[in-house]
Formats: structure tokens, C-alpha cells, sequence
């Protein structure tokens, strides 16, 4: 009577731990799929809705007095994401300078490391400096401090081997 006693005792215990092992192991899944699903929801919502950028370009004092075009920009991160914009208008006056909104559909940049430039204007622009600005980094500033002629590019530069 004791022998089946204890036997029903191990039963007992045994099937305590596997529930118990069960149900620390179902809880862990649900808390990391919850994490997850979170993750996931904020990408999709970042996609939905899209990210901003402000673009800020300003042209050197030795530049041409007034010069008439568009800038297309393409920049991106080191991981392959980029955000093309196209047809930028201004008047690129000397010693100027021009600030963009620009909303990206789509996925988002990282620490922003290259950005190609087209100028398609009148004449010579000579630009001092391009900036990209984002909520989420660092803002950047590519230096130029060259003349770009008319229907010319790309010109630009890639930093994305630093990261």
C-alpha cells in the first residue's frame, strides 16, 4: 500500500513540474511574440505614414547672382535604403539658402551616409554645403564647394564604408 502510495505521489509530482515547465514556456512565447508583433506594428506604421527628412541647400557667395532650375537628390544609409526626390525648385540665389520638406513612403533611412545631386538649371550653381535632417539621427552635411554645371551629375559622395 505504501509502495503504490509513493508511486502515485511521484505521479503527481512529475505531472506538477511538466505543467509547471509548460506554462513558464507558453508564457516566455506569448511575451516574446508580443514584442514581436509590437516591432512589427511600428514598422508597418513607419511605412504607412512615412518618414520625414528636411533637405537644406545652400549655395556659395561666389556662386552665379541668380540661377534657375531643379536639384534632384537621391540620399540613403548603408543598408540600402534611399529616398529619391525629385525636381527641388528654386531660385538659387548667391549666398541663398533653400529648405525642402521631403515625406519618404516606404522605408525608412538609418544614419544617412551618401547623397547623389543633378542640377538641371540656367547656369553654374556653385554649392557650399547639402544637409539632410531626420527626427531619429544625426543630421548630416556634405561639403561640395564646387561648381555644377548646368544638366550635369551625378555629384556626390559616399560615406557609407565609415559605418
Amino acid at each position: 500500500m505504501i509502495s503504490v502510495l509513493h508511486k502515485t505521489m511521484d505521479a503527481l509530482n512529475l505531472t506538477l513540474i511538466l505543467t509547471f515547465c509548460i506554462i513558464a514556456a507558453l508564457s516566455q512565447a506569448t511575451h516574446h511574440l508580443a514584442i514581436k508583433s509590437s516591432k512589427l506594428n511600428q514598422t508597418q506604421q513607419q511605412l504607412d505614414e512615412g518618414c520625414s527628412y528636411v533637405a537644406t541647400i545652400k549655395t556659395s557667395c561666389s556662386s552665379t547672382f541668380y540661377a534657375r532650375g531643379e536639384i534632384d537628390l537621391i540620399f540613403g544609409d548603408a543598408y540600402g535604403n534611399q529616398v529619391y526626390v525629385p525636381e527641388l525648385p528654386g531660385h538659387f540665389d548667391d549666398c541663398s539658402t533653400n529648405s525642402y520638406d521631403v515625406i519618404q513612403h516606404g522605408a525608412c533611412t538609418h544614419q544617412i551616409c551618401h547623397l547623389q545631386l543633378y542640377w538641371t538649371g540656367d547656369s553654374d550653381l556653385i554649392l557650399e554645403t547639402v544637409s539632410i535632417y531626420n527626427h531619429l539621427d544625426d543630421p548630416v552635411t556634405f561639403y561640395y564647394h564646387t561648381v555644377i554645371p548646368p544638366a550635369g551629375g551625378p555629384y556626390g559622395f559616399d560615406d557609407c564604408h565609415d559605418y
